[in-house]
């Protein structure tokens, strides 16, 4: 309850108004559609017809008997254009710290794993997206990038940019965000010694995945056989030395890093690089395990476009889908920490089952439609209590070492079209 307070309180300060509306005269006006009202509606998985969404909020909001008209989905559009997408960014750093505070954070040995990925998405087929974020055969298409949390699930720090903005240099914005005592993964797209240096000028820590044929340090280490061993990396190539300064970091300097060999079951031999030096504290076995980790990244973007139906934005502007992005992005980190605080209490119920079970995230963060604007407008214990135990009776089965080959069952999309479901 501590939680929902603090983000509801958030939605009532002057200070966090004014910082994110767009014009100082915005939401001064008594209206029925204010900031919180707005941006509670934006959290409410406005996905099916925009009229039917507000009118069935307003029944909610206004505990009303019956759905009535209260406010147009044009009043809606023009009202969001007034509202920084950056809103829920701002409601998510309080969130992650609310979280922070209550001391709910895994780490390993010592440090918070967290993983940095990045994907696509297709935008409404309208002129101003492709103007703004750009195209990809044919196709307004956006660039995405999250640093995740693979402990709990939680999005730290998410970016919605142009695609021609490489995923390499989303990574330079997600640092600033990067907690004290961490470790974070990445996949062999990321690899550059200006990232190395970067990460040993802020005194952080890595983990990631080599190509095989990187360097010749690497395909030497490959053919030497060994397991580990230590090797000093520098910016060889002149691209390589102007990446480094345009970074901020030395280009002729060195960077001690540590390489790692991990035969697969298929027989072919992965080549990890990391920053944790010492062989004592991280024996070279423990390494396999904890880049498999990394998973949970791409699971994540799973439940960001197929269970949030992220591409089904509610609205064609830029403005618009920089909110639903963002929005999308809280909603799915309350969703993931009521699943997190939940998980104690499942496993106790039960322990003498040969399956490990947790919440369905599904049907969990289904059951935050309308929910959570009641949680959020009423604080009420005995709510919570209910959608908890609601939460608790939706669960799926953990099989742990399952896999399968990645196969796409379908074409993948070819532009959103904005075409709403019905209730």
């Amino acid at each position: 309850m501590k939680i929902v307070q603090k983000i509801t309180s958030q939605l009532d300060c002057p200070a966090f108004i004014d910082t994110h509306r767009q014009h100082p005269q915005d939401f001064t006006r008594r209206r029925q559609l204010t900031f919180k009202n707005l941006v509670l509606f934006l959290l409410n998985q406005p996905r099916t017809a925009l009229q039917t969404e507000l009118d069935q909020f307003y029944r909610v909001l206004n505990q009303a008997s019956a759905e009535t008209q209260v406010v147009t989905a044009q009043a809606f559009s023009k009202a969001r254009s007034k509202l920084k997408p950056e809103v829920f960014e701002s409601l998510n750093q309080v969130l992650q710290h609310q979280i922070d505070s209550l001391g709910l954070r895994q780490t390993w040995c010592g440090l918070r794993v967290l993983a940095v990925d990045g994907s696509t998405v297709h935008l409404p087929l309208e002129p101003a997206m492709t103007r703004f974020f750009g195209s990809h055969s044919e196709f307004p298409v956006a660039r995405l990038s999250m640093l995740y949390d693979v402990a709990d699930g939680q999005t730290l720090h998410s970016l919605i940019v142009p695609f021609e903005v490489g995923e390499r240099d989303c990574t330079h914005l997600h640092l600033a965000h990067l907690p004290p005592d961490s470790l974070t993964l990445f996949d062999r797209g990321y690899p550059g010694h200006w990232l190395f240096a970067l990460f040993e000028q802020q005194r952080r820590h890595f983990l990631m995945r080599l190509p095989c044929g990187y360097n010749a340090q690497v395909k030497q280490f490959l053919r030497s056989g060994q397991v580990e061993d230590t090797l000093f990396f520098a910016a060889s190539h002149p691209e390589a030395r102007l990446f480094c300064t345009e970074a901020g970091v030395d280009p002729t300097g060195q960077v001690e890093l540590r390489l790692v060999r991990v035969e697969l079951a298929s027989g072919e031999s992965e080549v990890l690089l990391t920053s944790l030096l010492d062989r004592q504290a991280f024996p070279a076995e423990v390494f396999a395990d904890l880049y498999h980790r990394r998973w949970g990244i791409e699971t994540d973007y799973r439940r960001v476009k197929q269970t949030l139906s992220l591409d089904n934005f509610s609205g064609r502007s830029v403005v618009a889908v920089k909110q639903d992005f963002h929005a999308g992005q809280l909603l799915k980190n309350l969703g993931l920490l009521m699943n997190y605080l939940l998980q104690p209490v499942i496993e106790q119920r039960h322990k003498g089952r040969k399956l490990r079970w947790k919440v369905n995230f599904t049907q969990g963060v289904s059951r935050l439609k309308n929910t959570l604007v009641e949680l959020l407008v009423r604080p009420c214990a005995q709510g919570l209590a209910n959608v908890l135990a609601l939460m608790t009776n939706s669960l799926s089965a953990v099989r742990p070492g399952r896999s399968f080959p990645r196969k796409r069952k379908r074409p993948a999309s070819r532009g959103c079209e904005g075409a709403k479901p019905t209730r």
